[in-house]
Formats: C-alpha cells, structure tokens, sequence
C-alpha cells in the first residue's frame, strides 16, 4: 500500500523559454515548497562532461558519471543554486554550449535513469514544485498537480535572448530562435522520455500572458482542488 504525501507534489513540464522556472520558483515561495530544476541537473551533468573533455557520444561513459555525481540545490536570497560534486555551478551551466551538450547527453537512457532515480527521491516526501520535460510523464506521472506551460516560438526565443543578454552572454535572436527550435525538435523526437504533454495536465499559454497572470492560474486550479 502507498504511503499518502502530507505535502503536494507539482509538475511542471513544458519546452524552453515557456515560463517554466520562473513560476515554478515563484511558486514554491508562495507555497513553501522545495524546488527542483531537473534541467539543470542535465546541464551540470553536460557542464561536468565538457569539463573532462569527454566524448558526448560515449553512453557507457556519460551513464557512469551520472551514477557517481552527486546534486545538491540550495536556495540564496531569491535565487535558486545547483551544485554537483559540491562545486556551484549555477552561472556556468547556461552558456549555449552546455545546452547543446546537455541535449545530446539527455538522450541516453543510462543518463536519465541515473538522474530520474535522485530526482524521484528527492520527490517522495511531497512539498515540492518541479520544473522540466518529463516530469509529468516520466519522473513525478502520479504528481498530485500537473502543468504544461507553453508558448510561441517566437516569443520563447525573444525571452531566453533577453535572458542571456541580462547575462552577458552575446547571442543574436536569430542564432537563439534556431537554437531552441533544435532543441524542441531533439527533446520531442528523442526515445526515451521524449517531451509530450500528458492528458491529464492542465495545459497554459503563457504567450500574451504576464507573470503574475501565469502564477495566479496555477494557484487557482490549486486552491480548487
């Protein structure tokens, strides 16, 4: 028999630039919830790869420094931190590169199995908001809530290059645009935990709408339930 949560359990899937961190954030504050960034980990895993000059084709080999790596998040004013192997590598790890990289790593199911045993029990006390591509489908499917927040293609582009810009990092909004939509197209198409939207989750646009517009929907349909 299974042990009821005490605490809610929220998924948030969705693909880049979709609003997905910023109200999974915002909503863990409001609820006093953990939050857990599952992308990251792939980025910190892909961040800890380049970093060791591995092959990025190399399954057995990524697999294996997936089993032996340790994540850690933790919270400092408003901003959320990740750690792997104790090191910080929060700022690192949104550089194109270590996106790109991190796609092709993500495919293989060594990876995501190592990565979806930790974020599962990271998971199984409840209180928690996760954010990702398949943690509705694949790490949380019985979450107690489930979102897929979505957005043009344009306008997701348009966010993750004032996104990088506030960053420092120089990109033009055309390079960013095939980026992502690269990105879209190797996390819809690959086999295993590819990014579909459950049935079940309750689908938002987040296009035209605002932050605070987003985050109200989503603590309405909570408060509801």
């Amino acid at each position: 028999m299974k042990m009821a949560r005490k605490r809610l359990l929220i998924a948030i899937d969705g693909p880049s630039a979709s609003g997905k961190s910023t109200i999974a954030k915002l909503l863990s504050r409001k609820l006093g919830y953990n939050y857990l960034d599952t992308g990251a980990m792939y980025r910190a895993l892909a961040w800890k790869a380049l970093q060791r000059n591995m092959k990025l084709n190399s399954e057995d080999e990524l697999s294996q420094l997936a089993r032996q790596s340790s994540f850690k998040f933790h919270q400092l004013g408003d901003d959320y931190r990740i750690m792997i192997n104790g090191e910080d590598v929060s700022d690192k790890i949104r550089y194109p590169q270590v996106s790109e990289a991190a796609s092709k790593i993500s495919c293989f199911l060594g990876v995501r199995q190592a990565l979806v045993k930790i974020q599962q029990e990271i998971g199984a006390r409840g209180g928690l908001v996760a954010e990702g591509r398949d943690v509705c489908t694949t790490v949380f499917p019985e979450a107690d809530f489930k979102f897929y927040l979505d957005a043009s293609l344009t306008e997701r582009a348009y966010r993750r290059y004032l996104e990088l810009k506030e960053s420092g990092i120089i990109a033009s909004e055309e390079k960013v645009k095939e980026d992502i939509e690269s990105r879209d197209k190797s996390d819809s198409q690959r086999t295993h935990s590819p990014l579909t939207r459950r049935e079940d989750s309750i689908y938002i646009d987040t296009t035209d709408l605002t932050i605070e517009e987003v985050l109200n929907l989503t603590l309405d349909r909570i408060k509801f339930r």
